[in-house]
């Protein structure tokens, strides 16, 4: 599906970005794992080179403009070209909104939501001249609707749906699409850590999705390959819940 495809995914050094990269590498992409984690981003690579697949690490703090112009030029530099950007890179802060500090909320609005426009303006400039590419960001059902307790977090991902819409509006006539996938609660580490590890709260978390269980990173890789893909060449702007129903209710 996307043999010979080039396709950067941001914090992909686990969870959802790291199955994310997989399963582009096993569609035949040329895979780049951007990520501040280097042993986490330099295991992925070596397990996708050894299962035959071409990718590469580029370490890579998303909050800093300079190093996702690295990225980007990197990419170009390497490959040739750019097809795909998967603004993936997110984190959760739990403080409660009122004690919540200044810096709490600077990180999570460069990680969840800066980043995305500093890769995002990077990659549009090469994907404009090649008239060609797909942007899928990773949101969430919090930029849907608001989860109780982390309106920070909530805010961000509000930026992040009004970012896709913008970008699609903006630069489809260089047929260029950007689309969101919208996860509800998923089992990934960052959920063990906000859950502490207690798989008692997961279980009752995984009742809030009708369908009854967690979501899996696979679920939302492969909501972002059929996003990125030529099959869906036709949509753009659009938000697609990969929440168990979630959002239903």
């Amino acid at each position: 599906m996307f043999e010979d495809k080039v396709v950067v995914v941001t914090g992909a050094a686990s969870g959802i970005g790291r199955q994310t990269a997989i399963e582009f590498a096993r569609q035949g992409a040329k895979v780049v794992v951007a990520d501040i984690d280097e042993k986490g981003g330099t295991e992925v690579v070596a397990a996708l080179r050894n299962d035959g697949h071409d990718a590469v690490f580029v370490t890579t703090d998303l909050t800093v403009e300079a190093d996702c112009r690295n990225l980007i030029a990197a990419v170009v530099d390497g490959f040739g070209r750019l097809d795909v950007l998967v603004n993936n890179a997110g984190i959760e802060i739990t403080t409660p909104f009122h004690e919540m500090s200044e810096h709490e909320w600077d990180r999570l609005v460069d990680t969840n939501l800066k980043s995305m426009f500093l890769c995002s303006k990077h990659a549009l400039r090469e994907m404009i001249t090649a008239r060609s590419g797909a942007i899928v960001n990773v949101c969430s059902v919090s930029g849907l609707v608001a989860w109780p307790g982390i309106a920070a977090y909530n805010s961000t991902k509000g930026g992040v749906m009004m970012l896709t819409k913008s970008l699609a509006v903006d630069y489809a006539k260089y047929n260029i699409r950007a689309n969101c996938v919208c996860p509800s609660i998923i089992d990934t580490p960052m959920t063990d850590v906000s859950n502490g590890h207690d798989a008692d709260i997961k279980a009752e978390k995984a009742k809030l999705n009708p369908i009854g269980r967690l979501g899996t990173p696979e679920d939302v890789a492969n909501a972002i390959l059929f996003l990125a893909s030529d099959k869906s060449s036709f949509i753009t702007g659009s938000a697609l819940t990969v929440d168990g129903g979630y959002t239903a209710i």
